[in-house]
């Protein structure tokens, strides 16, 4: 692959990442009146909602999951960068609570990813992690 097309590839992962949190706030706004119900989770800006991510880990109002951030790290970011690449929509507060989230519960992030993985996997077979 070359540099270009890891570069095209990079910036359609961003719109299409993008285009993705954007229907996540629309869905819920719509069911903003609906009653969800929260679980409060050991740190301030995490919990869970049923229907909402498959009850994952998310940063409280943005539907960002805990393993997402997790898995940004992985590819290198920081937790400013991460804060960068979600254009406003986490603060650094968040990024640092969900990663705080994920040392207190590595065993249950870590699961997460695999089944991710394991997806994607299933999904594009002649494709390297």
């Amino acid at each position: 692959m070359t540099t270009i097309e890891a570069k095209q590839i990079y910036s359609e992962l961003v719109w299409l990442r993008q285009a993705v949190e954007s229907l996540t706030h629309k869905v819920e706004n719509l069911t903003a009146g609906r009653e969800q119900p929260t679980l409060a989770t050991d740190h301030a800006h995490i919990i869970r909602m049923q229907g909402v991510k498959g009850g994952e880990p998310i940063v409280r109002g943005k539907g960002v999951t805990v393993q997402s951030i997790v898995a940004l790290t992985r590819q290198g970011l920081s937790p400013e960068q991460i804060v960068e690449e979600y254009e406003g929509v986490l603060t650094q507060a968040e990024v640092y609570e969900a990663l705080g989230y994920f040392y207190d519960h590595v065993g249950e992030i870590e699961q997460y990813l695999a089944e991710n993985r394991s997806a994607r996997e299933r999904t594009w077979p002649n494709r390297s992690s």
